[in-house]
């Protein structure tokens, strides 16, 4: 499958909204699919999209927070779920990171997720005990970067 990775532009919005939707959980202050959110991330210029035949098929945003670099959000769309879509981005991240010359990447995922798997086969390794958010608790990974 030829996977195309590029920065996602305003136009993208809707598609990177509907993608996200697929990671809301019924959360009091849950953000990370409203369109204010992914506006700002696209304006930041800190979301990137994966497209499979000219259509937006998943995305990655990103925040810089001192010397690390974070995932702030990643999904992908259902049909194209187990493709390979998410390592890519995942890939992309920890190049994007080197890029900056930072050492770290880091993700948290909510357990209901259950994407604790897709995180430590793709190099990452759990850091600590898990965190909670609003009740929810979530888990935090960590690659280090070469």
């Amino acid at each position: 499958m030829n996977v195309n990775l590029r920065q996602a532009k305003p136009e993208d919005k809707n598609d990177i909204k509907k993608i996200a939707d697929y990671m809301y959980l019924h959360i009091p202050e849950f953000v990370w699919n409203t369109e204010q959110f992914i506006e700002q991330q696209i304006k930041r210029g800190e979301c990137f999209v994966a497209e499979v035949d000219g259509k937006i098929t998943g995305f990655v945003g990103f925040r810089q927070r001192r010397k690390k670099f974070y995932i702030e959000n990643i999904a992908i769309e259902k049909n194209y779920q187990c493709e390979g879509i998410g390592s890519r981005l995942i890939d992309f991240a920890k190049k994007l990171t080197r890029e900056k010359g930072l050492k770290v990447l880091l993700a948290c995922s909510f357990y209901e997720y259950n994407a604790a798997d897709f995180y430590l086969n793709n190099g990452f390794a759990m850091i600590r005990k898990p965190g909670t958010y609003n009740g929810h608790k979530y888990y935090c990974f960590e690659a280090k970067i070469d």
